[in-house]
């Protein structure tokens, strides 16, 4: 794997906690909400918004200019369309690194820059690198107003990152990681109910977790840019899912050879996520690309993407900074 010229770059962070008043410790350890818990641990943060296609939207400035950004943890990193470089007065560098799809429909190389600030919320992240390259197919499939991009992993996990997909709430630390925090929000959650799956960031830099498919064991990223569950097509046939089909030629993937291959429907009698068990869980399926599934890799392969349908439906807690993700079933 080549070395990204991203990591040369240093970034850091300011909070302005009042965003979410004066709350006292012990209310979070108690009785009190995840806002709560989060307020007297002095996190920052920003609401989401859950725009046409369900996906998890943040209004935020970039070097003083309102744009808007997906919260995608399927991405390795900060990603700006080059469409909007112009715009925001970014400078581009050439490098000889390509970014594809999840279909490997499209392999490209993309530039690399540095935004002096991204603000989103009371929270200001400065010096952040990103990478450029054309995303303009994203508004056009997910039927969205223009937006400038995907905030990604790389500064998720250097900023301890929580995302509340259910409630729709980012959660960042103006010190960054931090175990301590991370063990009382595990022993906060778990009181209410949610089950504790672990995360593991994988080699290219996709965070991933333990799953069973019909009691086939398997991984899946969380991705929490895909709207649904994903999976690769012969591995979900392999598990026992039986493909259906959802109105002729409305949902197709592209191949790289140009190919356009339907999308499937199919019900998985159990998914499971850790410990989590999501009974008749029902999941798309298509041919995706062996870069994204690491079909080659015996340590890190995986099934597919597990969508934001599931993780918002089942209260998904992301922590990204203690590596674990939280959920819980509907009362």
């Amino acid at each position: 794997m080549k070395n990204s010229p991203l990591g040369l770059a240093v970034a850091a962070i300011i909070c302005f906690t009042p965003l979410f008043g004066q709350a006292a410790a012990p209310a979070a350890t108690s009785g009190g909400t995840l806002r709560d818990f989060f307020a007297s641990h002095g996190f920052g943060g920003a609401p989401l918004q859950r725009r046409f296609g369900n996906h998890l939207f943040v209004s935020a400035s970039i070097d003083g200019r309102r744009t808007g950004l997906l919260i995608d943890t399927g991405a390795p990193i900060t990603l700006i369309d080059k469409s909007s470089a112009g715009t925001l007065g970014l400078s581009i560098k050439d490098t000889p690194v390509t970014a594809g799809g999840v279909f490997g429909k499209k392999w490209e190389r993309y530039g690399v820059s540095k935004v002096n600030s991204i603000a989103m919320g009371n929270c200001t992240i400065t010096n952040v690198p990103v990478a450029l390259a054309d995303e303009s197919d994203l508004n056009y499939y997910s039927r969205l107003s223009h937006i400038d991009g995907l905030f990604g992993a790389r500064e998720m996990v250097k900023f301890g990152m929580v995302i509340d997909c259910g409630r729709q709430q980012i959660y960042i630390s103006p010190t960054g990681p931090n175990a301590g925090t991370s063990q009382q929000l595990a022993a906060f959650l778990a009181g209410r109910g949610f089950t504790r799956i672990p995360i593991r960031l994988t080699g290219n830099r996709h965070f991933d977790v333990p799953a069973a498919i019909n009691g086939h064991a398997t991984r899946l990223i969380v991705d929490t840019g895909a709207t649904t569950t994903l999976l690769g097509k012969e591995i979900a046939v392999q598990s026992g899912i039986v493909p259906g089909t959802i109105g002729p030629g409305r949902l197709f993937s592209q191949t790289t050879d140009g190919r356009r291959v339907p999308i499937s429907a199919g019900n998985a009698k159990e998914l499971q996520i850790g410990d989590f068990r999501i009974p008749n869980a029902e999941v798309l399926m298509a041919p995706i690309d062996s870069a994204v599934i690491q079909s080659k890799s015996s340590g890190e392969a995986n099934a597919g993407l597990l969508g934001e349908e599931h993780l918002s439906f089942n209260f998904a807690v992301i922590d990204l900074g203690g590596m674990a993700m939280y959920l819980r079933h509907a009362d």
